[in-house]
């Protein structure tokens, strides 16, 4: 019996298609020849259809051993509960969260949008200013991923609030990790991490013809890593609050 091979694409612009994309459980027989290494046999060949979205910096080749130094695969973040709660140093003196931003308090599944029942937090929290003092803006990178993103207040929610609130932060997360993943992105990755990102990828999608013609989404580099546990300051110069996740 023959087997029917799922497909993953990238958006045309600027994501490029993943084609003849089967699951890494399927039988690396089943594959189309790849100008790949055949020893050992490489995944599913990926055909980009817009090369010109590429980054000039990043290599354009799919299979890459060891990683490209330009992406950082983090080693799993320890459960923050098994830890006694230190409060967080503040980003710089003077700066603090909100108590129901900061790890592990937070508890947000990043699969859905931030909702009421999905946080348990009422709407006076998610419209309280995000930091003490208030700031315009913060910045922010989850569970390792090489992306940092800015989080500003949203004139749609509260027109006229000049500064970023609880639910802003939840709302930022929430479409950054939807943000669909261009080819040179995906092209960083070794053998075994596109395998993980694309198991990630098919468990999301399931049945739903319409997620998979969006193709793959930033969440999918999480893997299972979907619950939010909060924030953190980042260890590192750069300004950076840290998205805990866990499985």
């Amino acid at each position: 019996m023959s087997t029917k091979a799922r497909h993953a694409r990238f958006n045309d612009d600027p994501v490029a298609e993943v084609r003849s994309f089967v699951s890494p459980a399927s039988s690396t027989s089943s594959l189309a020849p790849s100008p790949g290494p055949s020893t050992p046999p490489p995944l599913p060949e990926v055909a980009f259809a817009s090369p010109s979205h590429s980054s000039p910096h990043l290599p354009s080749s799919p299979y890459l051993s060891p990683p490209h130094p330009r992406v950082y695969t983090p080693s799993p973040i320890s459960q923050a509960h098994a830890l006694p709660y230190i409060p967080p140093a503040p980003l710089t003196p003077g700066v603090y969260l909100h108590p129901a931003l900061v790890a592990p308090t937070l508890q947000y599944d990043m699969r859905y949008p931030p909702t009421q029942s999905n946080l348990r937090l009422s709407p006076a929290i998610l419209a309280t200013p995000a930091s003490n003092p208030p700031l315009p803006s913060l910045a922010l990178r989850v569970g390792g991923l090489p992306w940092v993103f800015n989080v500003s207040p949203d004139p749609t929610i509260s027109p006229g609030n000049s500064v970023v609130t609880v639910l802003d932060v939840l709302n930022a997360i929430y479409l950054h990790l939807r943000t669909a993943v261009k080819a040179d992105e995906y092209n960083t990755m070794d053998r075994q991490r596109k395998a993980d990102i694309y198991a990630a990828f098919e468990r999301r999608v399931g049945s739903d013809p319409v997620q998979r013609g969006k193709g793959l989404r930033r969440i999918d580099f999480l893997g299972s890593r979907v619950r939010a546990q909060g924030l953190i300051r980042a260890q590192s110069k750069d300004s950076v609050w840290d998205v805990v996740v866990v499985h």
